[in-house]
């Protein structure tokens, strides 16, 4: 046996053959250097043991200012979010309680069931007071025995009349929201007639809201009446009980008319629209002579009624209304005085015919022109009001105003007003001058008879800006062919 047989190895502690650990490759069987060997943690001194219980406090006050901060702004948001809420709350409360001022009267059918009753024949004027049994005629007005040539006038109307088409359809875009502003005659709960008729068009697509000016005299077919004056259906009610702005509104909306959609009407009279104009002066104006005559007329006229409606004046208590004249010489003023402003607007018996050939001051036309200059005046000075002139002017506005707008339409309109300050506006009036001839109706009454296919473009053309060709816009109702605006296909 080898010396290295004989060499004894170690054994384990149950006898058997130990055998040596394995060593991970390169490693020899010396033991490791010292600077190699893990050291003991050396005990940390009492300043050692200060500067990490400083650190961690300092740390500790980081982490507790980020929670506060946190928290804070958590606070803030909260305190914003309930200031809205508040604020959302009051703004509610303020709305309701203007919308509530308003008087608001539902819209029934638009299109009143056939009358069987005896039916009056429609004529320019209605009655000033009281309301005849619905069985009951109205005298009509005496009238002067017409000319030959206004007899050969009548005639051709009534040929041009044989000849007019209904419209295929009535016009509607979701993206044209229509609005009637009624203006009526007297001072009573009764509703007279329409002395003014502007349909307030806001066109969301073309960002542009359209004044147009509906003609008291147009003649038009009264559903469930026949013929007769614009005007005279909203007073068809005095006869009957059947009228009012709803009739109205399906007169205009009548495909044998102007064959237009109105969504919603509001109604101001006389001497609530003069309320009104007290808060929205000054309106610059420039009058004639003869105009400033006229409408002094017309504000003793209004001063009367109201004197009459509030029993002021001799014939009752207290002071009457004050009475603010145009000087008689006429000239250009900047007026204040809400009566004033009213007898400017409702003017139409004087006019300049041979300094202004195109009527802008004469007739109807001429009195569209000074009501819709008077508003547009008044927008000016409305965004020129501060926040609290302003709500005095709606509270005011909605306190005397007549309307079927509901509460949900009248803040959807509210919601957009920011917007439509920035919209371009249009005015104009329907029928158009130059696509209508003037005559005489069955009770020989000045009437306004309109080329209803023109007319219906022409509305298409600028409240829904839908492109016209130079045929669809052309007529020959003012004596002569011509087209009305320019085409724009």
């Amino acid at each position: 046996m080898s010396e290295q047989d004989n060499t004894k190895r170690p054994r384990s502690g149950d006898g058997t053959e130990k055998r040596p650990r394995p060593r991970p490759e390169g490693e020899s069987g010396r033991r490791r250097p010292a600077e190699d060997r893990p050291r003991k943690k050396r005990p940390l001194t009492d300043e050692e043991r200060r500067a990490r219980a400083a650190a961690a406090g300092a740390l500790g006050k980081k982490r507790r200012r980020r929670r506060k901060k946190k928290s804070a702004w958590k606070k803030v948001l909260i305190g914003i979010l309930i200031f809205l809420v508040v604020l959302a709350a009051v703004g509610y409360g303020i709305f309701r309680h203007m919308y509530g001022q308003m008087t608001f009267r539902p819209s029934g059918s638009t299109t009143p069931a056939p009358i069987t009753e005896a039916t009056p024949v429609p004529t320019g004027e209605a009655p000033e007071t009281g309301t005849p049994a619905p069985t009951e005629t109205p005298e009509p007005t005496p009238e002067p025995t017409p000319t030959e040539e206004e007899l050969q006038a009548k005639a051709e109307q009534e040929l041009i009349e044989t000849l007019q088409e209904d419209a295929e359809e009535i016009m509607y875009s979701d993206n044209v929201y229509n609005l009637l502003l009624i203006g009526a005659d007297g001072t009573s709960e009764v509703i007279e007639r329409g002395d003014a008729m502007i349909i307030l068009s806001i066109n969301k697509e073309s960002k542009k809201i359209w004044l147009t000016s509906l003609m008291r005299d147009t003649q038009v077919s009264v559903p469930g009446f026949g013929l007769g004056h614009l005007n005279w259906t909203s007073a068809v009610q005095n006869y009957s009980g059947k009228g009012g702005p709803e009739l109205l509104l399906a007169t205009i909306s009548s495909e044998k008319n102007f064959a237009i959609r109105i969504d919603n009407w509001a109604l101001v009279n006389f001497v609530d629209f003069a309320e009104i104009a007290n808060l929205l002066g000054p309106i610059h104006v420039t009058v004639t002579p003869e105009e400033a005559q006229s409408m002094n007329g017309l504000i003793r006229q209004v001063c009367q009624m109201r004197d009459a409606q509030l029993g002021l004046g001799k014939s009752g208590s207290g002071e009457g209304t004050k009475r603010v004249y145009f000087p008689k010489k006429g000239g250009t003023f900047d007026i204040t005085d809400g009566i004033q402003i009213l007898a400017y607007c409702r003017e139409r018996k004087v006019g300049t015919r041979n300094d202004d050939p195109a009527l802008t001051r004469y007739g109807d036309t001429g009195r569209s022109n000074k009501q819709r200059e008077v508003l547009m005046q008044m927008w000016e000075n409305v965004k020129k009001m501060n926040l609290l002139q302003q709500y005095e002017l709606a509270e005011k506005v909605m306190s005397i105003v007549t309307t079927d707008l509901t509460q949900g339409k009248c803040a959807s309109l509210l919601l957009q007003a920011p917007a439509l300050i920035n919209y371009e506006i249009g005015q104009q009036q329907c029928p158009h001058p130059k696509a209508m001839s003037k005559g005489l109706d069955a009770n020989n009454l000045s009437a306004y008879f309109p080329d209803w296919r023109v007319n219906r473009n022409y509305l298409r053309a600028t409240i829904y800006n839908q492109p016209m060709t130079a045929a669809d816009l052309t007529s020959s109702y003012s004596g002569y062919r011509v087209t009305i605006i320019e085409p724009t296909a």
